[in-house]
C-alpha cells in the first residue's frame, strides 16, 4: 500500500494540471465570447452542452458519470457565465433593461386603509411632500397607479412576525409595476377602546389579519375574541362608530388618537422587534446611484435541479441575496414564480451581468425593483 503522504504528492501534482487546464479553458471561453461579439450568436447553447457532457462520459460508471457530470456542468456554467461578462464589456448596449435614473416626484400617493393606518405613516415618511389619499383594497392601489389615477401606491410587503404579504407580490406582477422604494417601520400595536372602557370589559378584539396573530399572546392571555377587518386604523374606527365598551381595536397609538379611543395596553405584540416592510410601486423602473437593492421574479424549467443552478449563478458572480419566496402559478399547477432580492446596483458590471444571463437563459424573468435600504428603522 503507497504511503499517505506520496498520494497526497499526486493528488497536489493533478490539482495543478487541472487548474492550468482551467485557466486555458477560460481563455479560450473567453476567446469564443470575442467571436461571439462580431456574430450576435446566443452563449447559451443546451443542445451542445448535453451533447458535449454525453460524449465526454462515455464508459464511466454510474457513480462516476453523475460526478463527472457535476464536473462539466459547473466547468461550462462558469465558461457562460465569462463570456456574459466580457460580451457586455464590450458590447454594453446588449444589457436588456433601460430603467430611468430619475428621482420619483410624485403628485399624487395611495394606501390602503383609512386615516391613522400604518401604511398612511409610511407613505408620509417617503413621501412628505404629498398628501396620501386612501382607497379600500390593495387591488385598487395597484389599478390607480397602473391607470395614471396615482403616481405611486405604498403598500406593506412584508412583516418580522406574520411573514410575506402574498397578494402584494401577485399584485406586482398581475399590474406590471415597479418597486422605487422601501421603508421599515417598527411596528408597536395598542388596545385601543372608546373612552370609559375598563380593560376587564373588552371581550373582543378587531384588527387586520395580519396583526391579530403578531399579538397572540396577548389575545390568549386575556381570552378575547379576534375578529378581522382590512385594516388596523379601519379597527380603531369601526370601534368608534359603533361605541362598544365590549370590544377593542389593535392598531396604532396615532390610529387611536385620530378616532378619540382610549388606549388601555400598549406595546402588545409577541415579539418586541416587530417590523413592516413597506414599498413605493409605480408604472416606471428606476435605478439610481443611491440604490442598493435589486427585486426580481422568475419562472424556470420544471426540470431537477433547475432552482439550485439558478441560485449558483448569483455565488458565482459574487452576489448576496437577501431573500427568496415563492407564489404558484394561476392555471398552472405546480407551477411557480420565484421572487428573489439581492443586495446590488444596475450600474454594477457583476449585477448587469447576471441579469443579462438570466434574461437569455429562463423562460421568464421580470426585474421589479431597484430601491435603496438603509439599516435604520423608522420608530
Amino acid at each position: 500500500m503507497r504511503d499517505l503522504s506520496e498520494i497526497r504528492q499526486d493528488i497536489n501534482r493533478v490539482d495543478e494540471q487541472i487548474r492550468a487546464l482551467f485557466l486555458e479553458r477560460m481563455d479560450l471561453a473567453l476567446q469564443v465570447a470575442q467571436t461571439k461579439v462580431e456574430t450576435d450568436d446566443k452563449i447559451y447553447k443546451p443542445d451542445r452542452e448535453a451533447e458535449i457532457i454525453a460524449k465526454r462520459t462515455e464508459g464511466m460508471s454510474e457513480e462516476l458519470c453523475l460526478k463527472y457530470t457535476a464536473l462539466l456542468q459547473s466547468m461550462i456554467r462558469a465558461s457562460r457565465e465569462y463570456q456574459y461578462s466580457e460580451v457586455l464589456r464590450q458590447k454594453p448596449d446588449r444589457f436588456p433593461l433601460h430603467p430611468s435614473g430619475n428621482e420619483l416626484a410624485p403628485q399624487t400617493v395611495y394606501y390602503q386603509g383609512v386615516p391613522g393606518a400604518y401604511q398612511e405613516l409610511a407613505a408620509r415618511a417617503l413621501f412628505p411632500n404629498c398628501e396620501p389619499q386612501h382607497v379600500p383594497t390593495w387591488e385598487q392601489v395597484f389599478q390607480s397607479v397602473r391607470d395614471g389615477i396615482a403616481d405611486v401606491g405604498v403598500v406593506p410587503v412584508e412583516n418580522t412576525t406574520a411573514g410575506t404579504v402574498s397578494e402584494v407580490y401577485d399584485l406586482l406582477l398581475a399590474y406590471d409595476l415597479s418597486i422605487n422604494k422601501s421603508y421599515i417601520k417598527k411596528i408597536s400595536h395598542c388596545l385601543a377602546a372608546v373612552p370609559g372602557a375598563q380593560m376587564s370589559d373588552i371581550q373582543s378584539v378587531c384588527s387586520h389579519p395580519h396583526a391579530l396573530p403578531q399579538c397572540h399572546a396577548f389575545i390568549t392571555e386575556h381570552g378575547l375574541e379576534a375578529i378581522e377587518v382590512a385594516n388596523t386604523a379601519m379597527a380603531a374606527q369601526n370601534v368608534q362608530k359603533k361605541g362598544d365598551p365590549h370590544l377593542a381595536a389593535i392598531c396604532s397609538r396615532e390610529a387611536a388618537e385620530r378616532y378619540g379611543l382610549t388606549v388601555l395596553a400598549e406595546g402588545i405584540n409577541d415579539l418586541k422587534h416587530n417590523e413592516t416592510r413597506f414599498i413605493a410601486v409605480s408604472r416606471t423602473l428606476t435605478s439610481r446611484p443611491e440604490d442598493n437593492r435589486i427585486e426580481i421574479a422568475f419562472r424556470i424549467p420544471n426540470v431537477a435541479g433547475s432552482l439550485g443552478r439558478v441560485l449558483d449563478v448569483f455565488t458565482h458572480y459574487g452576489i448576496d441575496m437577501t431573500g427568496i419566496y415563492s407564489r404558484p402559478v394561476k392555471d398552472s399547477p405546480w407551477c411557480y414564480v420565484f421572487y428573489v432580492d439581492f443586495t446590488g446596483n444596475m450600474q454594477d458590471h457583476a449585477v448587469q451581468s447576471l441579469l443579462y444571463q438570466l434574461h437569455e437563459e429562463l423562460p421568464y424573468i421580470k426585474v421589479i425593483g431597484s430601491y435603496p435600504v438603509s439599516d435604520a428603522t423608522e420608530e
